[in-house]
């Protein structure tokens, strides 16, 4: 299995304009890919773009694990991903099966749902990872990501079924980040240091010997450059040469862009 090196994740691209910076700023930082909401309607025509320029192309969500309840339900986001994306070209799909909220649409930390959520992400897994397969796409990476330490205490959400059909797993090591009024806060003590302390022994501990890549973020709240510079060598320190970026955004400057560009080299696994 190969993996993109540096990935920057895209939340919204929703026109020309944000699509052209997602492409500018994973080029300028280094990266071989993008990681983009699949909430993107541009997404499935503009992963031949992101080819051309010689990025892989990654999609993620957060499905909603109730049906009929505001979000794409989880059985519609993998149909979607199936007929959509695939066929598109698209080279791995990310899961994030958590909320901001608990006991939100798409929170799968719960037992209240029609269908165990443990039956559902079984389900969830066997569409996408089939359609990859019925394209003979065998380079397609399937994974998970969560927040930090998720892990340790979300006992509900169904690790097991996500981690056993996943290529790799995501933390997120986030060290800064915005909160719902868009202002950015430190999490903990803001060093990302704490932060792999914090977050990595329970992503370990489910991770079932798979390839752990953990994402740094968010970055257009970081100042100090040198924080993104502690993130890898610890990465490195850890075993871990892939290294993911949250998020791009209008708020991402050329400085970032070479900052991340100018970290130690990684090594595509």
């Amino acid at each position: 299995m190969e993996f993109a090196n540096k990935v920057l994740w895209v939340e919204t691209m929703d026109d020309q304009p944000e699509e052209d910076r997602a492409v500018k700023h994973a080029l300028v930082m280094g990266a071989g890919g993008v990681a983009i909401r699949t909430t993107s309607n541009r997404l499935p025509t503009s992963i031949p773009r992101f080819h051309q320029s010689g990025l892989q192309v990654y999609a993620w969500r957060w499905p909603a694990v109730v049906p009929n309840s505001g979000g794409r339900y989880a059985i519609d986001e993998a149909n979607y991903v199936a007929e959509n994306l695939i066929p598109a070209g698209l080279d791995g799909y990310i899961v994030d099966p958590e909320s901001e909220e608990d006991g939100g649409y798409n929170d799968w930390n719960r037992t209240n749902t029609p269908i165990s959520v443990s039956q559902l992400a079984v389900s969830f897994c066997e569409v996408i990872r089939g359609a990859a397969q019925a394209h003979e796409n065998t380079s397609f990476v399937f994974g998970i990501t969560s927040g930090g330490n998720y892990p340790a205490f979300l006992k509900n959400l169904p690790w097991q079924q996500f981690v056993s059909a996943s290529d790799a797993v995501f933390p997120q090591i986030y060290w800064r980040a915005r909160d719902q009024h868009n202002v950015c806060r430190t999490v903990q003590d803001g060093k990302p240091n704490t932060r792999f302390s914090v977050c990595l022994p329970s992503w370990r501990a489910i991770a079932r010997g798979k390839t752990i890549i953990p994402i740094g973020g968010e970055i257009s709240c970081i100042a100090d450059f040198a924080e993104l510079q502690v993130f890898a060598q610890r990465a490195s320190a850890e075993n871990l040469h892939l290294i993911h970026f949250y998020t791009d955004d209008p708020n991402v400057s050329p400085a970032l862009c070479d900052a991340i560009k100018g970290l130690l080299p990684v090594q595509i696994a």
